[in-house]
């Protein structure tokens, strides 16, 4: 059976659900609030099981070739101290993580969904929904008012008008500490050989590296660049000017003066704001919430863009696979609560460690996060669960055996 289905929001997790869905014959509309739909933001790492998702979509070597394969994690503090050392080949030599820059994953997306056949609507900022007695659904936007819908899926992100107005949200709050992120060239692959690297001062400076691959319309290599902010001091920061930001850079990190020397104005930066989102049920009748609309949380474990694709992988191949529309939300609903609950806990628990005002995180941080990296089980799990992987604190999900035949496993170890 086939479905007239909306979905709010053309970004990573609706343009890959309306990929899945078009794999099923769904009729599929996206509204998208900007006149164009475009990116927003600088670099991402996709996981293992984000890859996966991209895998299952058919264009994971679509966006391989614009990308950065990244094989390794390392952290140290200004001082020179070790906090973590980490490489994806723990878990398998055929185990990495993608650097990639937003507009080429968005491409990559965008080209697909377009290309199955979905439609879309720009300049069309989701506002409502109304359930009309025939239990067919009715999507307000600013560009107008559309329907009718069997499903409507929300994945406008975690400012969501749909989410503040028909949602049961559990918590939603801002994070104090935010980032720049800007993207600089690197043709000669200073930092692309790298993976990702950070830097810490206590738990209020953190400064960060990931080589991205080649930026949309370059052929050189890039990185992305990120500087971790206290919110409240991100206008001091702008008011004292660029070049006492960049001097400040240089202060703990030499070796970016060839970058940062890109950098003309703070236009070149973006400045994003982070926070914490959960909601009681990502199920409202036919209205569901996916990626961030559902559940955002700050960085730390890199797990945003890949959340949604898994949200988005799921939805879709239940949809696809059950004759029972309501019957697909509830296997949705419980085939992601493992999961997003433990990433919404480590995500909770890690953020102080590296962006806050604490001095008893960060100490405790610099003391024993080295050795956990070398210790055996330990890093194992601490690499899991910077893969995507962990579904609780001795289970986890296999991206390869889930790419074979689609459903979430769990394994014990």
């Amino acid at each position: 059976m086939t479905y007239r289905i909306a979905i709010a929001g053309a970004g990573t997790t609706g343009l890959a659900l309306a990929g899945f869905l078009r794999a099923g014959g769904h009729e599929v509309s996206l509204f998208e609030r900007f006149d164009k739909a475009s990116p927003v933001g600088a670099g991402l790492l996709i996981q293992p099981t984000g890859l996966a998702v991209m895998a299952r979509l058919g264009v994971d070597k679509a966006l391989i070739a614009r990308s950065a394969r990244i094989k390794t994690l390392y952290g140290r503090t200004h001082t020179g101290r070790t906090v973590f050392d980490l490489s994806y080949d723990i878990l398998g030599r055929h185990i990495f993580g993608l650097g990639v820059h937003r507009a080429s994953l968005f491409q990559v997306l965008y080209d697909h969904a377009v290309a199955a056949g979905a439609k879309i609507h720009t300049a069309c900022a989701a506002e409502s929904v109304t359930t009309h007695a025939d239990g067919l659904m009715s999507l307000k936007t600013k560009g107008g008012d559309f329907g009718p819908f069997d499903l409507v899926v929300d994945c406008t992100g975690r400012h969501s008008k749909l989410a503040e107005r028909h949602a049961d949200i559990r918590m939603n709050r801002a994070y104090p500490y935010g980032a720049f992120w800007g993207v600089c060239r690197d043709p000669g692959q200073v930092f692309g050989r790298g993976g990702l690297q950070q830097r810490y001062d206590a738990a209020k400076v953190m400064i960060g590296t990931l080589a991205i691959g080649k930026r949309p319309g370059s052929e050189d290599d890039h990185i992305a660049f990120f500087w971790s902010l206290a919110a409240r001091d991100l206008e001091r920061v702008r008011a004292e000017g660029l070049d006492a930001w960049k001097a400040r850079v240089l202060d703990y990190w030499p070796d970016m003066a060839p970058f940062v020397a890109q950098l003309e104005t703070f236009d070149d930066l973006t400045w994003a704001e982070y926070g914490h989102k959960a909601l009681r049920s990502r199920v409202k009748g036919r209205l569901v919430f996916a990626g961030d609309a559902a559940h955002a949380m700050s960085p730390q474990l890199g797990q945003g863009a890949n959340l949604g694709l898994i949200d988005a992988c799921v939805l879709g191949e239940a949809i696809n696979g059950s004759p029972d529309i309501d019957a697909a939300l509830d296997h949705y609903q419980r085939a992601r609560r493992n999961h997003l609950g433990f990433y919404h806990r480590a995500s909770l628990w890690m953020t102080p460690f590296f962006q806050s005002d604490s001095k008893a995180a960060p100490f405790v941080r610099d003391l024993c996060f080295a050795p956990m990296c070398y210790t055996p089980w330990l890093k194992d799990e601490m690499m899991r669960t910077l893969a995507g992987m962990k579904t609780g604190l001795f289970s986890h999900i296999d991206p390869g055996q889930w790419h074979q035949d689609y459903a979430i496993r769990r394994r014990r170890g």
